[in-house]
């Protein structure tokens, strides 16, 4: 596929990222001023979060189409200016109604930034793909550590500030977005390539062996991503810890995140994407057993995310590998681990609910394990796909 970014528009695109990762991780840190703001219960506060990961769903499904009847230049661009009038949205809305309003659009450019870019690099950077990749979905992570800290910055009572924040940084890499070329568009090149439709049932079951494995591995590992991320600082209160020191080692965990992206970005010429996602969730399974010693609970999880944060970019990576990144499985796979990520936080909070925070670390340790499962079956599958096979995916 021809190379579609400019340098600029490169830039501009990882720009974009950090305010998907911003959108991404501001509701969490200002539930409690909404709640006293707009007169909310808990649960009614934290709906922002939900309509939005729900609208991210709908935006990855809904980007296919808008990419391949106009475009890749405007596709992401009206992603953008999604996330930009829906932050915008929040930031003036008077109105509880208002900010979830703003929380539905915002979530429609939200998923269909995170997956056009992403499928864009790999496809559209040539030979740097892979390491762009990661490169895109480390400024995510830096988008969600910079959220919350600006909010611990100014205070939660100035958070229409943060979301003003990002409406401007959508605007900012909107203008980049002339140095992406239009065409050809991920569905234009497999259109262009030989089709044997139905031809070969054992490619087919071997496509649906890859992505459906890539799909539960996704699931799972956002069922650890937001499960640490979500209750680590119950659990390191329970052990004992202080308020700031929870809160500190949670934002940790999403620095290491970042940390294990960029540490990626120059092995990924080097090494196969399968080995980089295996090693990474036999290593975050690894570091959640460790989470069951209470003295080391903080470091434990700082070493997940240093392996959490390689899996996704790369499992992404692994998949166009077998030359099934340039259609709709591609949305498939981001659009059920973005689901995921709505279902499982509060499946493990009725866990914790029932049994205590203790329970959160065993919890973990089936989601990584399923990881593990998950990987390997994908890697027996896509061994055995060949070129031509491949491109019949």
């Amino acid at each position: 596929m021809a190379r579609l970014f400019t340098p600029s528009s490169t830039v501009g695109a990882c720009v974009a990222m950090v305010a998907v990762g911003g959108m991404m991780a501001a509701y969490g840190p200002v539930i409690p001023e909404l709640q006293a703001r707009f007169g909310l219960s808990e649960a009614v506060a934290g709906s922002g979060l939900a309509v939005q990961s729900i609208g991210a769903v709908v935006g990855v499904l809904s980007a296919q189409p808008v990419l391949r009847r106009w475009g890749n230049r405007f596709a992401v661009s009206i992603a953008l200016v999604l996330i930009s009038f829906g932050a915008g949205l929040i930031c003036f809305a008077p109105t509880w109604p208002l900010v979830l309003a703003g929380a539905v659009v915002a979530g429609f450019g939200f998923g269909g930034c995170d997956a056009l870019i992403t499928q864009l690099f790999i496809l559209g950077q040539g030979s740097r793909g892979p390491a762009l990749v990661n490169v895109a979905h480390a400024c995510f992570g830096i988008g969600t550590v910079a959220a919350p800290a600006l909010i611990a910055t100014i205070g939660a009572e100035h958070y229409p500030l943060l979301f003003g924040a990002i409406a401007v940084v959508g605007v900012a890499a909107l203008t980049s977005m002339r140095g992406l070329s239009p065409r050809p568009t991920p569905a234009d090149v497999a259109a262009a390539q030989p089709s044997s439709s139905g031809a070969n049932p054992r490619a087919t079951r071997v496509g649906v062996a890859i992505v459906g494995g890539l799909l539960v591995l996704y699931i799972a590992h956002f069922a650890v991503q937001s499960g640490i991320g979500n209750w680590e600082p119950t659990r390191l209160l329970d052990l004992g810890h202080n308020a700031h020191a929870a809160s500190l080692a949670t934002s940790g965990f999403w620095l290491m995140m970042v940390v294990g992206r960029f540490l990626v970005v120059p092995l990924v010429h080097r090494i196969d994407p399968s080995v980089i996602v295996i090693v990474s969730t036999v290593g975050m399974t690894a570091a959640i057993t460790v989470a069951l010693i209470p003295s080391v609970t903080i470091w434990a999880y700082l070493a997940a995310g240093l392996f959490i944060g390689p899996i996704f970019p790369n499992g992404l990576n692994w998949l166009a590998a077998t030359n099934r990144a340039q259609g709709s499985a591609f949305a498939y796979v981001i659009a059920g681990a973005m689901a995921g990520a709505v279902i499982c936080p509060p499946l493990i909070g009725l866990l914790i609910g029932m049994s205590g925070t203790g329970v959160l670390a065993p919890a973990l340790i089936v989601a990584a394990s399923l990881c593990v499962c998950a990987a390997l079956v994908v890697r027996r599958a896509s061994a055995s796909v060949t070129p031509e096979a491949a491109t019949r995916g």
